[in-house]
Order: C-alpha cells, then sequence, then structure tokens
C-alpha cells in the first residue's frame, strides 16, 4: 500500500494540445504514462496527481481523459493546476465521478485525505513574490492561495490529532514554493513547517525550467519536483 506521486500528467484524449513544445521528452508521453505507472502501481496504492492533469476546458470533456486515469491502477488523488480549467466544486466534481463510475479517483481542495498512515494536504498554490514577474494582481491570488493551504494544512491537524496511526504529513502544490534563487518561499515555508509538514510535493515546471526546482530538506521540510518529465513519466514511490 505504498504511496506514489506525478504532476502534471497534460492528458489530452479529447483535445488537440501537443507538448513537443517542452521537447522531445513528451513524444508518446501518454503511452509511456500508461506502460511506466501499470509497471510499478498496485491496485492498494495511492497516487497523488498534483495538477494539470488534463487538457478539457470543461468537465463534460474530460471524460476520456478520466477514463484513461481511472484505468490506472491505484487510488488517484487530484490537486488543481493551472490548467484544469475543467474543476469545478468539489460538490460536481464528485457528483461527475459517481455518475461516469470513476470510484478511484478522489479530490483534494480546502481538507485532507487520508491513506494508510499518512495525511495529505494541498492546494494549486501561485507564483512567490521574489519572483520578477509577481505582481500586484498575483499578490491577490497568492495570499488565497496560502489560506487554502492552511485550510488544508488545519484539516490534516484535526485528522492527526484523533488518529494515532498518523505518522507521516504530506502537502503537494501544482505551483513550485521555490523563488528566484531556488530558495523556499517564507510564508509557504512557514505554514509547513508549523503544521509539521514532512515532505512538500510540487510541479509545474518542464523542460529547461526544471533547472530552477529545489529539491532536499529546508526547515525539517523534504521538498521534491514530482512534473511528469522530470520523473520520465514514473510514479515516484514516496515509501523508498
Amino acid at each position: 500500500m505504498a504511496v506514489y506521486a506525478m504532476s502534471d500528467l497534460h492528458l489530452s484524449l479529447s483535445a488537440d494540445k501537443p507538448m513537443d513544445i517542452f521537447g522531445s521528452a513528451w513524444h508518446n508521453y501518454m503511452e509511456r504514462i500508461y506502460d511506466n505507472w501499470c509497471s510499478c502501481v498496485s491496485s492498494d496504492d495511492l497516487v497523488i496527481v498534483g495538477g494539470d492533469i488534463s487538457w478539457a476546458m470543461y468537465l463534460e470533456e474530460a471524460v476520456e481523459d478520466f477514463k484513461f486515469l481511472h484505468s490506472l491502477p491505484g487510488h488517484k488523488l487530484l490537486v488543481r493546476g493551472n490548467h484544469d480549467y475543467w474543476w469545478e466544486s468539489l460538490a460536481k466534481l464528485k457528483a461527475f465521478t459517481q455518475a461516469n463510475g470513476f470510484d478511484s479517483v478522489s479530490f483534494l481542495q480546502n481538507d485532507a485525505f487520508v491513506w494508510q498512515g499518512s495525511v495529505i494536504s494541498g492546494t494549486r498554490g501561485w507564483i512567490v513574490p521574489s519572483l520578477d514577474s509577481f505582481t500586484a494582481s498575483d499578490r491577490k491570488i497568492y495570499d488565497r492561495e496560502l489560506i487554502r493551504l492552511e485550510l488544508s494544512l488545519k484539516a490534516a491537524q484535526r485528522i492527526a490529532e484523533l488518529d494515532a496511526s498518523i505518522t507521516r504529513r504530506i502537502a503537494v502544490l501544482h505551483y513550485p514554493p521555490i523563488g528566484a534563487s531556488r530558495e523556499v518561499d517564507p510564508s509557504v515555508a512557514k505554514l509547513l513547517e508549523m503544521y509539521g509538514v514532512d515532505i512538500c510535493l510540487y510541479g509545474h515546471l518542464h523542460g529547461p525550467a526544471r533547472s530552477e526546482c529545489f529539491s532536499g530538506e529546508s526547515g525539517g521540510v523534504t521538498y521534491a519536483l514530482v512534473s511528469a518529465d522530470h520523473l520520465a513519466f514514473t510514479p515516484c514511490n514516496l515509501d523508498l
């Protein structure tokens, strides 16, 4: 019953969105995701999918991508990415999965999810203030995402206080909580450390931009980039 992670699947079974703009590494990426996922993930495992799941614009357009996702082994826990325009309210998302029989898929938004001794929190996140591209309009979204992150972390805290089997706290963001000099954003770091997070996963970075990532320990939290191309389209086993 292992926990895996991989973000940025960019499924496009109902949309014409080629990924070769990010380089030849994306050739036949959906076939590679399927083969690699099936080679390592079992039906009893959890896979955290950290955003940019489907290129569909609307939920009804995402059915084929969700069929693909549902066909893969394990339970999938989804966090929203910046390209997941199909993402609606949790009530609508749950109704969609129930109506289509996608019972191997759950969504993480302002709450927490428990899986075999791990409690998982997360939100989309946003670009961080230390980046040169950060604007006043970014500030509003960034602050809102900090609130959502803390809501999720508080939910995990409540669960951990009542469940003695919880031994690991995982946080997942789509946007990297990493600044211009590859330092961890202090506001995000403060929340993660305050709520005792052990691992922080993030995605969003592709191709040469992956050089901007930070992977390692800071303030007692281990940070890891899990974009699909960074992982050679193979889910990362967090239990190794």
